[in-house]
């Protein structure tokens, strides 16, 4: 599908939907071709923030070794001498 410059500016809005419905634009200005309007491919949905965390403590809670200590940031620190 094609569109001159001022169809664009006339009718963007319809034109974007064409767009979210897969459709190529080619904009022309002087009957020559200057840019192309296409789609973002669609992102996939959030997860759940409350369900991740839940898998995530289950995660944790299945490969917990038991043993205690430092963690990595403050081995770290202590290699710095802080």
């Amino acid at each position: 599908m094609t569109a001159t410059v001022e169809q664009t500016q006339t009718d963007l809005r319809k034109l974007l939907g064409f767009v979210e419905h897969g459709q190529e634009i080619i904009i022309t200005s002087q009957g020559r071709p200057v840019a192309k309007l296409t789609g973002l491919p669609q992102t996939a949905i959030a997860p759940d923030r409350q369900a991740w965390l839940a898998k995530l403590a289950d995660l944790r809670a299945r490969l917990a070794t038991g043993k205690t200590g430092l963690n990595v940031e403050q081995i770290l620190d202590e290699d710095r001498g802080q």
